[in-house]
């Protein structure tokens, strides 16, 4: 018999309850032809005792057939024979009232499932089995919250199950590698040589570790074993599958809005630069943006490259790195002119990398933005909206329209992804954002991000599009 544990000390034995006559029941539902299926489901669904005659009459087939299938489902202790009657047991018939449902054309191997499998558990077992509270009011909802509660758990969960036998993980494996988390018995039992029986009782072993199930699909006129995570995981990995964002291949049609990665902390430093040799004369405009002079903004295009002084984005990008000089104390304006503080010249002295540390942790940067609230604008959400371009890490660049698509940032209770009951089934919700929290996710990546060279942005075909620079895969790639 194997045991097997995972390092949150999981005593899961399948001796602890009847789990041979439940192999028994698999190989032989696993041999099932539609008459074998069609004739247990007369059985189930009829009275305690049956007469074979009835029973041949109700699925048009002749007594002889009958029989010989009553003698093959026999094995299983679902019934008795008692002359020309059958008795059915009442407890083995709820085993296969469960089991029966695999069958159905649209069986989801979900939580519902989950619960009916571990009935089958001695109650008292499953506190050993999953070091669960003892005096828990509802075993299965402490599960569900220990193991299976949000994606972060459970892959956390995954990532700490150790097998004692190989042939378990590579079977994990295979299954949550597979293009479609579909893979079929027969080719598990060729490929690594084991028996019928042993993969039933592998199959077992995965179901109660909640990572892999059992279900039937009818190919021909013959069902054949699949293995699949359970019904709720495989869901939400399409959707991530499904919003993989594809790179763009056409680079050389891509406009950056900065040529280097490092644009935005060299701008600044140029501005910088020129205020510490003379204060720069500056005033406000039309739309409130704080400007220099003419002169300053001229030399300033100049030095900046790929910007015309009265191009109306480079005003607006001016205002924005003289609000930032001032936001973290490196520059301050005094009688209408902008002064290099003497924190400055620190900062100067630093490596393009060490100014880019020196934004991300400075205690005073904040992400400036008049479209989003200043109560969503929180350190909290900022690193959880940081976080979103992982999925994107090495994709090189991309368009933001599909990036936004896939991001599971959780800035509130209704973008936390969490395992919860929807009327009579169970899903792994998906994220709902509002209009303003989506701007802070794009404000994030597209501007924040971008003024410590962690991504590059620009825009492909009129889209905008961005990627993460190599600054960007080592800071956020740990």
């Amino acid at each position: 018999m194997a045991e097997s544990s995972s390092l949150r000390k999981n005593k899961i034995s399948l001796e602890n309850y009847d789990y041979k006559q439940d192999i028994e029941n698999r190989l032989l539902m696993a041999q099932f032809s539609s008459k074998d299926l069609e004739i247990l489901e007369e059985i189930l669904y009829s009275s305690i005792k049956i007469p074979i005659r009835r029973l041949a009459k109700s699925i048009d087939l002749n007594e002889v057939e009958v029989l010989a299938i009553l003698k093959k489902l026999n094995k299983t202790g679902l019934f008795a024979f008692e002359g020309d009657s059958i008795i059915i047991d009442k407890e083995t018939r709820k085993y296969f009232e469960a089991q029966i449902s695999k069958f159905d054309p649209d069986f989801k191997p979900g939580m519902d499932f989950l619960q009916s499998l571990l009935r089958k558990v001695p109650i008292h077992m499953l506190p050993i089995w999953y070091s669960i509270p003892r005096t828990s009011n509802n075993i299965f909802d402490s599960l569900v919250e220990k193991y299976l509660l949000t994606p972060q758990i459970f892959q956390r969960y995954l990532m700490e199950l150790n097998f004692n036998d190989q042939i378990l993980a590579d079977i994990v494996a295979e299954v949550y590698q597979a293009p479609d988390f579909k893979i079929y018995a027969k080719d598990i039992v060729e490929k690594y040589g084991i028996s019928k029986e042993q993969f039933e009782e592998y199959l077992l072993q995965l179901e109660f570790h909640f990572v892999c199930t059992l279900g039937y699909e009818k190919i021909n006129d013959e069902w054949t074993e699949i293995i699949t995570p359970f019904h709720e995981w495989r869901e939400y990995a399409f959707f991530l599958k499904n919003t993989e964002v594809t790179s763009i291949t056409s680079l050389t049609d891509i406009v950056r809005f900065r040529s280097h990665d490092f644009s935005y902390i060299q701008d600044l430093s140029i501005l910088l630069n020129m205020a510490k040799k003379q204060p720069l004369a500056l005033s406000a405009d039309k739309d409130k943006k704080i400007l220099p002079n003419k002169a300053i903004l001229n030399s300033l295009a100049t030095k900046m490259e790929g910007f015309e002084e009265n191009d109306p984005a480079f005003m607006i990008y001016v205002d924005r790195l003289i609000s930032k000089t001032r936001q973290l104390k490196l520059a301050d304006i005094v009688d209408n002119r902008l002064y290099a503080l003497e924190s400055a010249n620190d900062f100067l002295d630093m490596h393009l990398e060490g100014r880019a540390i020196f934004f991300y942790r400075h205690p005073l940067n904040r992400l400036l933005s008049k479209e989003i609230c200043a109560e969503l604008i929180t350190d909290r959400n900022l690193r959880e909206a940081e976080k979103s371009i992982v999925r994107v890490l090495h994709s090189g660049w991309v368009y933001f329209e599909d990036f936004i698509r896939g991001i599971i940032v959780p800035l509130g209770e209704e973008s936390v992804v969490m395992l919860k009951r929807q009327g009579k089934t169970w899903k792994y919700t998906l994220p709902a954002y509002s209009e303003e929290e989506l701007a802070l996710i794009k404000a994030t990546v597209l501007d924040w991000l971008f003024e410590i060279g962690v991504t590059a942005i620009g825009t492909h075909h009129g889209k905008d599009c961005f990627c993460v620079t190599s600054f960007g895969q080592s800071l956020f790639g740990r």
